[in-house]
């Protein structure tokens, strides 16, 4: 309940799992509840890609599916924060410079129609595979390029959600819009103005949450809300 003290609300119910960012757990009473499904949602550069390096690398081991940074800026970001991601398997789905150079062209099937079967298949190879505890996808709304409309795009994405978490996983999905938040079991939305970052949750499925914008900093070891502000 928000009249709870902080240090109930801050301490790890084991029923929950940590989202490895320093304060976020106490906005979230604990953490996130395990195996479900959740948006980060914001413009570029208020920190979604960070968030989810944080959330990976704070279990036992992770996946991590981008479809914008390589594997390689992505491990080197984390270094640089100090994150570790010696226990997560990366999935890197960005285009590889071949692409550019063959050109490849599309004359019967759509690219729709020929990318989401391959790309489908490494996701879930990678996730039966490697059982991950915690699965964060980097540019999430790139999935909205493998179907051909949106009714596609959410059955899609439905399908994926139940896919992750059926497979043991918790799943954590990065991207600049809400487009998928009905289908998510927690939303929680990032901003950067000239006031600064904050960071709101707007839906958190089986708990509550402290509402309204909370004041989140940049650190050298990335993302912190202050707990004397939240």
């Amino acid at each position: 309940m928000i009249g709870e003290s902080r240090n109930e609300a801050s301490s790890l119910s084991p029923k929950r799992i940590s989202t490895g960012v320093p304060g976020l757990d106490h906005i979230l009473h604990g953490g996130l509840l395990p195996g479900r499904v959740y948006l980060i949602h914001g413009e570029p550069g208020t920190g979604k890609t960070t968030m989810g390096l944080h959330f990976v690398s704070s279990g036992e081991g992770g996946l991590l599916i981008t479809f914008a940074q390589s594997g390689d800026h992505l491990r080197s970001d984390a270094a640089s924060l100090g994150l570790n991601l010696d226990n997560v398997h990366i999935l890197d789905l960005t285009p590889s410079p071949e692409i550019f150079v063959e050109m490849q062209t599309y004359d019967i099937f759509s690219p729709t129609e020929v990318e989401r079967e391959p790309i489908s298949r490494r996701i879930s190879a990678a996730i039966e595979t490697a059982r991950p505890p915690r699965i964060y996808v980097d540019s999430f709304g790139q999935f909205r390029n493998l179907a051909p409309d949106l009714f596609q795009y959410r059955r899609l994405a439905q399908s994926f959600f139940r896919f992750a978490t059926q497979h043991g996983a918790t799943l954590m999905i990065g991207s600049h819009d809400r487009s998928c938040a009905r289908d998510v079991d927690g939303v929680i939305g990032l901003d950067f103005s000239g006031e600064g970052r904050s960071v709101r949750v707007t839906k958190l499925r089986g708990s509550n949450f402290l509402a309204g914008d909370h004041p989140m900093l940049f650190t050298s070891g990335g993302l912190e809300v202050p707990l004397n502000a939240a």
